[in-house]
């Protein structure tokens, strides 16, 4: 996450590079463009994604699972537990994208080797579906399972 004064310094270099020339002509015009198209691209960059660099504490207990195991029925996580998911060992969780239907009551972890985690962030509702998980493979091949976060750490 970048403070304010990362934000100001990225927006001083931009215009910085931009006024250098003190004229107007096509290749300050162009410095400018750029600049500013740097200093954008900076500041996107620092958008806060914690569920991304999440990664489960030594005290939280986990639920490990093959993606062969979850199958259909999904899988059931308490709140205060994360849940692993284990690819084949063939297969690198980096290279996966991971989708999540409720990302207010589910977030992905940082990839480690070949194991996904998933941080549940509230209780699904009683009447709530269950949050739908869909793993991509870098050849587009698609799993999807159903995650239903319940109260308490058992």
């Amino acid at each position: 996450m970048c403070t304010l004064s990362q934000k100001v310094a990225w927006w001083r270099i931009g215009v910085s590079s931009a006024a250098y020339d003190g004229g107007m002509n096509k290749r300050s015009i162009l410095t400018a463009v750029l600049a500013l198209g740097l200093g954008v691209t900076a500041l996107t960059g620092c958008n806060s994604n914690t569920g991304a660099n999440y990664v489960t504490p030594s005290n939280v207990e986990t639920i490990t699972n093959t993606i062969a195991e979850i199958g259909d029925q999904g899988v059931k996580v308490p709140e205060k537990r994360d849940l692993k998911v284990v690819l084949p060992e063939s297969d690198m969780a980096a290279d996966y994208k991971v989708d999540i239907s409720d990302p207010e009551t589910l977030s992905a972890g940082k990839p480690d080797k070949n194991i996904i985690t998933l941080h549940p962030l509230k209780v699904t509702g009683e009447d709530a579906d269950p949050v739908t998980v869909t793993l991509t493979d870098k050849d587009g091949i698609t799993t999807d399972f159903k995650v239903t976060v319940t109260e308490g750490a058992n």
